[in-house]
């Protein structure tokens, strides 16, 4: 039995009146692949705001790797092996490339009190060559391509060293030919024994990800499964797909 390394449990967040997530449970196994899919408001940012502790989830606990973690702060569950990307990149426009994943290095607690430069070059250069940026590691971050952009958001992630990666709609914007990019690096990302979680509009790409769909609808988890199945489901259809 593959064991969970994240198990989420009637999770729960309002804003004022509004209820952004009611009775969520959500898992992720060691090494899976899951894709979350919603319509705008559905709930899928508020969802991993709370696993990754920008948010506070008002009901339900979140465990990971056997401890509970909803009372941690972000960097503290960075820490503990969970990172993720953002949909809008913002990295440090007046850093290279090298010295934006060095930054993420140093805030994670991986280099020596002596600064990014030095004994944080050899692990920067390992993760820009890993997602294929190595030849523009040193290129300013603000002249980079949009495909590029996100690759490096991939790659300060990485630099966390995470077991549990949630890639917010890292597509975003992309060609067909960039998705593919994308897609190929998450894969080799999770065959090196990361668990990954895809939240995307994206369904060619959810699709050719997802081991497993998980579909919210208004704050409410609707559909968790086989997607194959999942995108037949009458109420996802109704829902999302529009069929």
């Amino acid at each position: 039995m593959v064991e969970t390394i994240l198990a989420a449990t009637d999770i729960g967040k309002r804003f004022g009146g509004f209820v952004a997530l009611e009775g969520i449970d959500f898992a992720v196994r060691r090494g899976e692949r899951v894709g979350v899919l919603g319509p705008n408001g559905s709930g899928k940012s508020t969802l991993v705001n709370c696993l990754t502790g920008v948010l506070r989830n008002e009901t339900g606990e979140i465990v990971f790797d056997g401890q509970r973690i909803d009372g941690l702060a972000t960097h503290q569950r960075i820490r503990r092996g969970i990172s993720r990307t953002f949909q809008i990149p913002r990295p440090f426009a007046s850093m290279t490339v090298r010295e934006n994943v060095e930054i993420a290095l140093l805030y994670a607690g991986r280099l020596a009190t002596t600064g990014p430069g030095v004994a944080g070059a050899g692990d920067a250069a390992a993760i820009l060559d890993l997602v294929g940026l190595g030849a523009k590691a040193d290129e300013s971050s603000g002249q980079l391509t949009q495909v590029d952009l996100r690759k490096l958001e991939l790659a300060r992630a990485m630099a966390t060293r995470p077991r549990l990666l949630i890639a917010d709609e890292a597509m975003a914007g992309l060609s067909r030919a960039e998705v593919d990019e994308i897609l190929a690096l998450l894969l080799r990302l999770n065959a090196e024994g990361i668990s990954i979680v895809m939240i995307e509009h994206i369904m060619y790409a959810v699709m050719k990800f997802s081991q497993r769909l998980c579909v919210l609808v208004a704050g409410r988890k609707i559909a968790d499964g086989d997607p194959d199945a999942v995108v037949k489901d009458p109420e996802v259809e109704r829902a999302y797909l529009g069929d």
